[in-house]
């Protein structure tokens, strides 16, 4: 079963520039005929070293399910992808455990604030988590003993960046929207 997205969703992938048909079939598959109540569409490149890497991350919302939906250059070749791939994660609100906001104020070292210049939104569902580990060690730098590994677990669900100097404050502004609309979908759930 699939659903048509409304037409500022799809105008907004077409914006984005990045595999628009393809983003679109993962996510019309993903409603199961539901309605979009919200979305945002986040394009992101990143340089490392020679190669440069597109993503798009997608997140829509509907009465009762967060939309995740990510597209990457396909792996095997990042600099000439013949192939993109698309991951879409579909998340009842119900097992939504906490959001955030992390909002970013310039002042112009003034004591007034004005608005946001960028904002990081997460969403936590313990779906996945990210494990930062090193070796252990006692202190001693002669010891040659294995002490093994220490390190922190911590949830890896949904991190969304947006910032006004590189996507613009209407950016901005949409991403604080989303949020807003998601936390009253959390709420009209009684989740």
């Amino acid at each position: 079963m699939t659903t048509a997205l409304p037409a500022d969703l799809r105008k907004d992938l077409e914006t984005a520039g990045y595999f628009p048909q393809a983003a679109s079939r993962s996510i019309e598959r993903s409603l199961r005929g539901a309605a979009v109540l919200t979305h945002l569409v986040r394009a992101e490149t990143t340089f490392d070293g020679p190669e440069v890497r597109r993503h798009l991350t997608v997140v829509v919302l509907t009465a009762t399910h967060l939309l995740i939906t990510h597209l990457d250059d396909d792996p095997a070749d990042a600099l000439n992808p013949s192939q993109v791939v698309s991951t879409t994660e579909r998340v009842r609100l119900r097992r939504i455990t906490s959001t955030g906001l992390s909002q970013v104020f310039d002042t112009d070292g003034q004591l007034a604030t004005g608005r946001e210049s960028e904002i990081t939104l997460g969403v936590t569902w313990d779906g996945s988590r990210r494990l930062d580990l090193e070796p252990a060690d006692c202190g001693d730098p002669t010891c040659q003993a294995d002490h093994g590994y220490t390190g922190s677990s911590a949830p890896a669900d949904l991190a969304l960046r947006v910032s006004a100097l590189a996507d613009g404050e209407a950016a901005v502004e949409e991403a604080l929207a989303f949020h807003d609309r998601l936390l009253e979908a959390i709420d009209d759930l009684g989740a």
